[in-house]
């Protein structure tokens, strides 16, 4: 059944090698820079389900170098993870298209891939415990060390620059410059504590620290805990998988983890550091 899709999905689903009789699709989380569904077959009487996503060509401009990375990172993570208790819920497990490849293009120039859906795990978009920001930063470690002899070549970049802080402080600048809508004589405290800071925006460059593959999102909710344990399982969202730096991945940890507020909250009274967080995330990481 398929009700108000914007995309065929059945037809888009039986291009990949999914077996069974199609069921149902229906819109599945609360993400918002894929289009993501939730697919839903009949295998010999059991209902099996996985995730089906259209990829923002918009945001990420190379659709089959992404889904290259993407799959070289599965692989090398299944491949590690093969000795340990359910290694299929451990690992995004990819699904590949009728031609073996690991996404579909359709007539409209969209690129479409397949994950095998993990059950009885689930995500969570604000930090409840000390014990999740545990597990989601040892989960996140756990990901470099895996991948820290991923064989070459050097996996392509998703998104050019997109921790490279120089950069993006100039960013800034020609904005506050330019102050199209008139914003900067409001947000005026915050421009000039970040225009003091300039200084240190190059630090982590200058530092010459080693390249390795780092995940470059380390949201809580790009970690699934499972249901019955509140272990992490595996860590998802591999969009942005791509060369970086380690810092980058426990910065970003520790400013999405340690705030008990959402990540566009607009009352800034709600945001703050719980330093107890910060502690759970350093020791996961360790």
């Amino acid at each position: 059944m398929e009700l108000n899709l914007k995309h065929p999905v059945r037809a888009v689903a039986r291009q990949f090698q999914l077996h069974g009789q199609f069921l149902t699709a229906a819109p599945y989380g609360s993400g918002h820079m894929h289009e993501t569904y939730c697919v839903v077959f009949d295998q010999g009487g059991a209902r099996v389900r996985y995730i089906l996503q259209r990829i923002n060509h918009l945001v990420f401009k190379n659709p089959p170098a992404l889904m290259q990375n993407v799959q070289r990172v599965t692989a090398h993570l299944a491949e590690k993870s093969a000795g340990q208790s359910e290694p299929g819920r451990r690992v995004l497990t990819l699904i590949p298209a009728r031609d073996g490849g690991p996404y579909y293009c359709d007539a409209q120039g969209n690129h479409w891939r397949v994950y095998i859906f993990i059950e009885k795990a689930r995500t969570f978009d604000v930090v409840e415990s000390a014990r999740q920001a545990f597990e989601s930063a040892k989960a996140f470690g756990q990901f470099q060390k895996l991948l820290a002899d991923l064989p070459a070549p050097r996996l392509h970049d998703t998104i050019p620059d997109f921790h490279n802080t120089p950069k993006r402080f100039a960013a800034l600048e020609k904005a506050v410059a330019a102050d199209a809508v008139n914003r900067a004589t409001l947000a005026k405290p915050e421009i000039e504590f970040a225009f003091k800071r300039k200084p240190i925006t190059s630090m982590l460059l200058d530092a010459k620290l080693p390249e390795r593959v780092t995940h470059n999102d380390t949201k809580l909710n790009n970690v699934m805990l499972d249901d019955a344990t509140g272990e992490a399982i595996c860590v998802i969202d591999l969009d942005t998988a791509m060369p970086g730096l380690a810092l980058y991945d426990f910065g970003d940890t520790v400013r999405t983890m340690t705030s008990p507020a959402q990540e566009d909250e607009r009352d800034l009274s709600k945001v703050r550091m719980q330093f107890p967080m910060f502690e759970a995330l350093v020791r996961g990481y360790l």
